[in-house]
């Protein structure tokens, strides 16, 4: 008879297998898709926080936002603050709109006799106030919450002991007039915004 190659029918040929698992480091075969897409998406919720963090801190790095209180360009600085006048005086013609530096609630508003005459004190949150004084008449109310740079809380007088119309403005720390509150000086407050004078940019 003829040399045959085939192979007898009772003989079976195993397929061609991969490693045995411990080649593998014990895993049998590749990583199951459920597995991968757990894992793509606990690393995506964890590039999401990174950078939201990053996002947070920029935020927290930048300058906080201001408004010139007085609603008009053509009014100045009559007195800047100093260590007798922890506060700026904003000369402009009575009745000329006076606005919030930040949004905020109103915690007073109005007449006092603290030679401020009618006055507004606003809450800005985390413990910073703002206080306006000598206003004409006050145009909000406690517990209304007014918006930065716009929303009319006040007009410009001189209600109080004051010589003539002009905004008195004080930046706190703390509730005003309150044991342990203290002023800090407002230009880093009211150095910008639509109102800012040309001559102050």
């Amino acid at each position: 008879m003829p040399h045959s190659d085939a192979v007898p029918a009772s003989t079976s040929i195993a397929p061609a297998t991969s490693r045995s698992s411990e080649d593998h480091g014990g895993h049998e075969g590749p990583e199951p898709a459920t597995a991968r897409t757990r894992r793509r998406g606990i690393t995506r919720r964890l590039s999401i926080a990174l950078v939201a963090s990053a996002a947070i801190a920029l935020i927290g790095a930048l300058p906080a936002s201001a408004a010139w209180p007085v609603a008009t360009r053509s009014s100045y600085v009559s007195q800047y603050s100093h260590r007798g006048h922890v506060a700026i005086d904003i000369a402009a013609h009575s009745w000329t709109r006076i606005v919030p530096i930040r949004s905020g609630k109103v915690v007073f508003a109005g007449w006092k006799s603290n030679c401020g005459g009618y006055q507004v004190w606003v809450s800005h949150g985390n413990g910073l106030y703002s206080a306006y004084y000598h206003m004409s008449r006050e145009n909000s109310y406690r517990g209304e919450w007014v918006s930065g740079g716009s929303e009319t809380i006040g007009w410009v007088g001189s209600t109080g002991c004051a010589t003539g119309p002009h905004l008195h403005i004080e930046v706190w720390r703390g509730y005003p007039w309150r044991s342990g509150s203290y002023r800090v000086n407002p230009w880093g407050f009211i150095d910008n915004g639509y109102y800012l004078p040309y001559r102050y940019r």
